[in-house]
């Protein structure tokens, strides 16, 4: 399913959060909740766990996510207990993700496997039914369990998510530099404008264009000055707008 040009007014309105996060387990783990401007969402997105929160950060950063909701509907549950008798309850898996040519996925973070209870486990098979009834994916992912060099990266390159004004005179300049001197470093990149521009100030553009997908890099290895970047031959043009607006404005100056 192809999701670029789709007018999200409907879900927005449907798949609104259906609770506010809370910090229940305050006492046993300080300051896991928060929220975060997302620039996917044009909103505030809150979490309660830092696994959300690093997920959501992928998710910003993951070119092919068009869109996302958390909290995004009430799920009933029916079960019975060790007495026989039937109990029922409202479940809100965390996150719902539009990512481009996939159906919708539903997705249920957890820390570990270890938090699989048999609370969980009628929730995740309620969860699991209601995605199948509406043609969705359903899955649990535990993202603790990702390298700690990748966790790292996601949570620096998320940090570079949001262009500053000098940004859209720069990025044809700075990609023109990359594709004429191939693959370098990133200090090299913003050295090699050094008589124009104070290199300082072309890092966080390149980490910005690294953080879209325009560069390429070693996401494996820790990111820095002296990692290599690329132009990425797959380019989604996902930033298409804000080049747009570059050109214009060079044309004009």
């Amino acid at each position: 399913m192809r999701w670029n040009y789709k007018k999200w007014d409907e879900e927005d309105k449907l798949y609104s959060p259906k609770r506010r996060v809370n910090n229940k387990m305050s006492r046993k783990i300080h300051h896991i909740i928060g929220s975060f401007y997302s620039q996917k969402m044009a909103r505030a997105v809150e979490y309660e766990s830092l696994n959300e929160r690093l997920f959501y950060s992928f998710l910003e950063l993951d070119s092919s996510t068009i869109r996302y909701y958390v909290q995004p509907v009430e799920i009933p549950v029916t079960a019975r207990n060790s007495t026989n008798e039937i109990k029922k309850w409202l479940h809100i898996p965390d996150v719902l993700v539009f990512r481009q040519g996939q159906s919708p996925i539903l997705y249920q973070i957890k820390f570990d496997s270890k938090q699989i209870t048999p609370i969980f486990e009628k929730n995740n098979e309620a969860c699991r039914r209601y995605a199948e009834k509406l043609g969705w994916i359903y899955q649990v992912i535990y993202p603790s369990q990702l390298p700690h060099l990748l966790s790292r990266n996601i949570r620096f390159l998320k940090n570079y998510l949001t262009p500053r004004e000098y940004y859209y005179n720069w990025i044809p300049q700075v990609k023109y530099r990359l594709e004429c001197i191939g693959e370098t470093t990133i200090s090299n990149l913003a050295d090699s404008f050094k008589y124009q521009i104070d290199p300082l100030l072309l890092l966080p553009l390149i980490y910005f264009l690294v953080a879209h997908g325009i560069f390429h890099i070693d996401v494996n290895s820790e990111i820095s000055r002296d990692s290599i970047v690329s132009l990425n031959e797959l380019e989604p043009n996902i930033i298409g707008n804000l080049i747009g607006k570059d050109e214009n404005n060079a044309q004009s100056n």
